[in-house]
């Protein structure tokens, strides 16, 4: 498994670049909880996203498709920096960047949030599958442990470049 810090410095430089978006296409008012998980996150720059606002905002499905792309990174940061601490965060993340399988979920979702990377940021999330596939296997000690991640690193790899 790639070392936690080097995991880290391959998002970061990934995303570097990436430019955030207006304040409209961060902010869902859709209903209270998705105006209580944009808050979480208030418009703030990807990387001064703290542990704390991720906690807050654990409810990532309800961001915007701008909104969950551009925090992406630091959801995948804090999922490494503190899987503990975010729990199931980390798994609903993975979820999320599965696309779903016939008759299940919402393809359209999927599809808004899966577009527009680049292929260092493609990689990245690659290589953030691998990792949190090889820290999954590791836990479930000889269990089938579960196809999320799998079927995650299907969509993702044949648009990643083998340099990751």
């Amino acid at each position: 498994m790639r070392d936690a810090d080097d995991m880290i410095q391959i998002i970061s430089r990934a995303f570097s670049e990436t430019t955030q978006p207006g304040p409209e296409a961060l902010f869902n008012d859709h209903c209270c909880e998705c105006v209580e998980v944009s808050a979480a996150y208030g418009g703030k720059r990807w990387m001064d996203i703290s542990l704390d606002d991720i906690l807050a905002g654990r409810e990532t499905a309800l961001l915007t498709a701008a909104a969950w792309r551009y925090y992406l990174p630091a959801l995948m940061t804090w999922c490494i920096r503190a899987p503990d601490a975010v729990d199931m965060i980390q798994d609903n993340l993975v979820y999320q960047v599965e696309p779903p399988a016939e008759g299940r979920g919402v393809p359209e979702w999927f599809e808004e949030r899966a577009t527009g990377f680049s292929e260092a940021q493609r990689a990245a999330i690659l290589a953030y599958l691998h990792w949190y596939r090889e820290r999954e296997e590791t836990q479930w000690a000889g269990a089938e442990p579960p196809w999320h991640p799998y079927n995650a690193l299907t969509y993702w790899a044949p648009k990643a470049p083998d340099t990751v």
